[in-house]
């Protein structure tokens, strides 16, 4: 069998608990740790995207004024 790639386990996941792959970047880290599955470095990859995200909107946004 194949390993899994991180970020298709991560989006498997999160498709298993009925979140759409774009929900992960509104998901809360209280609702993560309800998802069946999900470990520490998982809920840390995903705060790290929204991190980035939100970073890379405020730039954008920025650039604007």
């Amino acid at each position: 069998m194949a390993k899994e790639r991180f970020e298709q386990r991560l989006f498997r996941i999160f498709a298993e608990a009925g979140y759409s792959p774009v929900r992960i970047l509104t998901v809360t880290p209280e609702e993560m740790v309800e998802i069946p599955g999900i470990t520490v470095p998982n809920i840390r990859a995903v705060l790290c995207v929204q991190n980035k995200v939100l970073a890379e909107q405020n730039n954008v946004r920025k650039a604007c004024k």
